[in-house]
């Protein structure tokens, strides 16, 4: 009985090391919707796109849930390159998205074997003043990182020892770590409803955030508009450039020139109340610094934040289906065309520099990845498309 007791224990001690490696290789390799759904669940999408045609070239649109909702490729009207090819357009968007969480998606992407042949990145304004986005936060979401993920956060954030202990931490027990995306993606139902992550399973083929219906009233939704306020209200009277922020725009910008891949920034609309949260001096700080950005790095970028009217918004910064549609059809024909035909000379610039230094706060002292770049070419300006000055809107220093 000691014997059999004993070789069961063993047995058992054996079975449940095995199940926790088995559940790290698969997380950290094939299995990436178990580890961080949304970007997991995108790439089999893509992947699936991508197998249709191999050779059909791709356009990949970076942001935040702003580009996850308002930007629906499958309505795009056609777009072909100078040589007549019809480009693939996929979202691969993610929520609460800045300049750091595009970064990482963008390594991820050239990891997993694809690499895009133009991008489209959205700058999320309110987010350039913060110290993390949708990555970075040592406290939380550490469990959706890979080790390749770690190591260039580590460039980053301001506690790298902190982020790195809690990250291996969760490696000792990548079951519990990944018990709610787990029970997501085969029981949701077991899932209470705050916990639930299964709606990016609803994406459609092209990475859209399909939801509502085209139908749907075209209501502000108080509710949702607080919930916006609180969380952007305070950056917005009191923003200053993040030197993290402005670290990893110039090193996404280095890595696309590494990677010979042509690139636009562009901002997405904002509703009223939302454009009239912004501090005056916020603005003019804003627009300077991504003009500035512009110039020196010799990279496009489209101001559309005038471009939808507000009955299209239902918390004045995220669009309603039918919003999504419109902002597509114009967006494509106006700016990505513009992208997949080398002719973004073409949109009229409407931005001009100031003369104040950028970032505003001292640059962090750990050491960033060099990353090698090709030739400067002569500058080119920040450009912005407005659809016309709304009555009584001011005009802002920088757009003078």
């Amino acid at each position: 009985m000691t014997a059999h007791t004993r070789a069961c224990l063993l047995w058992g001690l054996a079975f449940f090391a095995a199940a926790h490696l088995g559940m790290l290789v698969a997380t950290q390799s094939f299995w990436p919707h178990l580890r961080d759904p949304e970007f997991g669940y995108k790439l089999s999408a893509l992947r699936r796109q991508r197998a249709e045609d191999p050779n059909r070239p791709l356009l990949v649109l970076l942001g935040s849930s702003r580009t996850g909702q308002g930007i629906r490729p499958g309505v795009l009207p056609e777009l072909r390159t100078l040589d007549g090819r019809i480009p693939l357009v996929f979202n691969f968007s993610q929520v609460g998205s800045g300049p750091l969480a595009e970064l990482v998606t963008l390594c991820r992407l050239l990891d997993a074997g694809i690499r895009p042949d133009w991008l489209a990145i959205e700058i999320l304004p309110a987010l350039l003043g913060r110290t993390v986005d949708a990555f970075g936060d040592v406290g939380t979401g550490i469990s959706r990182l890979s080790w390749k993920d770690v190591i260039l956060l580590n460039h980053y954030v301001r506690d790298p020892q902190t982020m790195r202990h809690r990250w291996y931490k969760d490696q000792l027990y990548p079951w519990y770590a990944q018990r709610f995306s787990v029970m997501n993606h085969y029981a949701s139902n077991c899932v209470p409803w705050r916990l639930r992550l299964d709606h990016w399973k609803q994406l459609d083929r092209w990475g859209w955030s399909d939801i509502g219906q085209d139908n749907q009233p075209l209501v502000l939704n108080p509710t949702a508009l607080e919930v916006t306020r609180t969380t952007y209200y305070v950056d917005l009277q009191t923003l200053h450039i993040s030197s993290m922020q402005d670290h990893a725009l110039h090193d996404l910008i280095a890595l696309c020139r590494r990677e010979g891949i042509p690139l636009l920034f562009y901002l997405m609309p904002e509703g009223t109340i939302f454009r009239g949260w912004y501090a005056p001096a916020v603005s003019v700080r804003i627009n300077d610094y991504l003009t500035r950005l512009s110039r020196e790095c010799n990279v496009p970028i489209v101001d559309l934040r005038t471009w939808m009217e507000d009955k299209y918004f239902g918390d004045s910064h995220h669009l309603y289906r039918q919003g999504a549609t419109l902002f597509t059809r114009r967006f494509g024909p106006e700016v990505l065309a513009c992208l997949v035909q080398g002719k973004l000379t073409s949109l009229p610039s409407l931005m001009t520099p100031f003369s104040a230094p950028y970032p505003e706060e001292p640059p962090d002292s750990g050491a960033r990845p060099q990353v090698k770049t090709r030739p400067v070419h002569p500058l080119s300006p920040t450009l912005s498309i407005h659809r016309g000055q709304e009555p009584g809107e001011r005009s802002s220093p920088a757009a003078k």
